[in-house]
């Protein structure tokens, strides 16, 4: 099927940073064959109004199915969020419930403009089938997801089976994290990484008490731990990064590594703030992740990248200390490269049709006198007009275009979340 969309504000993302103005772009099937003037070409056409159309937002650090506990243990500290409020949450889950909060977290996503999404959570085969019911594009976390797992080639390799449904699926190994997992299982997925070509992502430096319980107890930082480890031999995505020196950069740059920021969840639980500038400065590539909904408390990846560039300008006293440009860029194509993509995150003939329709017509994008500036710091999730994944519109006008149904999604996690409350009582 060949789809036209015309009349259009093209943001391509490419390597000029181009934009387009009354721009076309054809799709056909899952990939953009033309993007440019406006020319004659058929199929099925789409007039985009003058609206700016971008490359979809990737989102490569989330747990989706925690919008399950979106509101619980609010001001509170990451140790007591996480021990003494989602753990015994998360032990009262049942199978199927995270069908059902992954679902809810993903149509959230697309709602806000979000066609790729890194997932790492409980039960990960519930989330792959929710990511075929919606029409996400997804990599999902297998591995140390807990800390419990004992790993082998054959348990990975079963996981891996589990959740390889869908062309839209890619798999990435997980360690939660150096506190919850011991040397043993970074050491398995260090070999079957190598072994299968396959991305790593954990947990790191997200909190001072982490990097001194570590530092004091091996006598190296986190970052540090995870080079001894090996854990950096082969790409991975390390996500927070709050609480890295100049030593840690220093091991960083070394390596191919992608450090993805999420500057909400930070927030909330008092962790602090990454130094993204640094990164940029030392030639790390950061990418930017939502966390999960219940430390954020939602998956909006404007608002993140707001304070991505923002946040920055603020600690440093320096306005360009991050570039707005490069803001949005973390957002799409360094997300796209971070999650191991060469044909994402830009709008240009070869490349994977997702992309969104941002409604400029509003109050807020008016006037639109700096596009980069306006997506950034201006629009907002209610922006959002359409959004299409591998060439397929999965969202239009308030409307999701997917095999999940939203009232019963809603009234499923409603459900479960009551559940979980009487468990309690």
């Amino acid at each position: 099927m060949k789809r036209i969309l015309k009349n259009a504000t093209i943001v391509t993302m490419n390597t000029q940073n181009d934009i387009i103005f009354g721009g076309q772009i054809e799709i056909e099937d899952n990939q953009i064959i033309y993007v440019g003037e406006p020319r004659d070409a058929q199929g099925e056409i789409v007039d985009c109004d003058g609206n700016i159309v971008m490359p979809g937002l990737v989102n490569t650090h989330c747990h989706l199915a925690m919008t399950l506990f979106r509101g619980y243990g609010e001001n509170t500290n990451f140790k007591n969020w996480w021990v003494d409020y989602m753990r015994p949450l998360e032990n009262k889950l049942q199978e199927g419930d995270c069908y059902y909060g992954a679902t809810l977290g993903i149509m959230e996503l697309i709602k806000n403009g979000v066609t790729t999404v890194a997932d790492f959570y409980l039960n990960p085969e519930e989330t792959a089938k929710a990511v075929v019911d919606t029409g996400i594009r997804a990599n999902i976390g297998i591995g140390a997801i807990t800390g419990k797992e004992i790993l082998s080639e054959e348990y990975l390799n079963k996981e891996l089976q589990s959740i390889s449904i869908s062309n839209l699926i890619k798999p990435i190994l997980y360690a939660h994290s150096l506190y919850a997992c011991d040397e043993g299982q970074f050491v398995e997925l260090n070999k079957y990484a190598k072994i299968h070509g396959l991305l790593k992502s954990t947990h790191v430096s997200e909190t001072l008490l982490e990097v001194g319980t570590i530092t004091s107890k091996y006598g190296v930082t986190p970052i540090g731990l995870l080079e001894k480890y090996g854990f950096l031999d082969t790409p991975c995505i390390l996500a927070h990064c709050v609480h890295c020196d100049q030593d840690d950069i220093d091991i960083m740059k070394n390596y191919n590594v992608t450090v993805s920021t999420n500057p909400s969840s930070n927030l909330i639980l008092g962790s602090g703030i990454a130094p993204l500038f640094s990164y940029v400065k030392n030639q790390i590539n950061v990418a930017i992740g939502t966390d999960g909904a219940a430390s954020n408390n939602n998956l909006n990846m404007f608002k993140e990248m707001y304070l991505a560039d923002n946040l920055q300008a603020g600690v440093m006293n320096h306005a360009q200390a991050i570039m707005t440009i490069d803001a949005l860029k973390m957002a799409t194509v360094r997300g796209a490269k971070a999650l191991g993509y060469d044909n994402l995150g830009r709008l240009e003939e070869g490349y994977l049709a997702d992309m969104i329709v941002i409604d400029t017509h509003k109050p807020n994008m008016q006037p639109v006198n700096d596009i980069f500036n306006n997506l950034v710091n201006a629009c907002e999730s209610n922006n959002i007009i359409m959004t299409i994944i591998d060439g397929i519109i999965v969202y239009k006008d308030d409307k999701y275009y997917c095999n999940a149904k939203y009232e019963d999604v809603v009234e499923n996690c409603n459900r479960i979340i009551k559940r979980i409350e009487n468990d309690f009582v």
